[in-house]
């Protein structure tokens, strides 16, 4: 997905990929990711925005982690909790402790945080309602994750900061496009097709700390 020629050539705006969410506290926010503004609560700390990091070092190590693999031991997953999405987008199981996000600009994702607007999960289907019925046959969910992987280059993030892989998602090929942002938060999306033809889209938001935290519950309990 690294090459241009594959990249979305397609005029298509997925206003859901990287919205501004609030609803954990929040502030405006102040440079490039709009999902990336907050203010954490006392005992939370902000993602140390001046460590050097080298990104390709920080995203391998992520994937060796398990960010393309289903987990089976993760105090992250849990046992039981709120399930939660909607027929036809899909299911998730979040911790009790987890906080229903609200967006401020009125994107439609169903999103559920930790409780800090810096860990969050967002459940979606791909809006190609603004292409030509030509444009919309031809349309899959390698042409979203292009699409995603541009809006990351479009955000400010470096090129060799952003990954691509092919993975499974509850039993299905997906796409997962994952990239490490300059103050040093991670976006992972996963992109999959479903019977019906839809192009589901799942993302885990989080800090260096936290990404795992946010991955594992989408591995170990997304349901179609």
């Amino acid at each position: 997905m690294r090459s241009e020629t594959r990249r979305l050539a397609l005029a298509l705006a997925l206003s859901l990929a990287l919205p501004f969410a609030a609803g954990c506290s929040q502030k405006q926010p102040t440079s490039t990711p709009e999902p990336k503004a907050s203010e954490a609560p006392a005992a939370e700390e902000e993602p140390d925005k001046d460590r050097k990091k080298d990104p390709e070092a920080e995203l391998q190590e992520l994937q060796n982690e398990g960010a393309t693999e289903s987990t089976t031991d993760s105090t992250a997953t849990p046992a039981t909790g709120n399930k939660i999405g909607a027929a036809g987008i899909g299911f998730v199981t979040v911790p009790d402790s987890w906080k229903e996000f609200h967006d401020v600009d009125g994107n439609s994702s169903i999103q559920w945080c930790d409780g800090t607007p810096y860990t969050v999960i967002s459940l979606n289907t791909v809006d190609t309602s603004g292409l030509s019925d030509e444009q919309r046959a031809e349309f899959d969910a390698e042409d979203a994750a292009n699409s995603i992987w541009q809006r990351m280059l479009d955000d400010g993030v470096s090129e060799d900061a952003i990954q691509g892989a092919r993975v499974k998602l509850a039993g299905r090929d997906a796409l997962q496009v994952y990239g490490l942002y300059p103050d040093g938060s991670y976006l992972v999306c996963w992109l999959a097709t479903d019977d019906a033809g839809t192009i589901r889209y799942v993302a885990a938001e989080g800090t260096e700390d936290t990404i795992m935290d946010a991955v594992n519950i989408v591995q170990d309990t997304y349901e179609y």
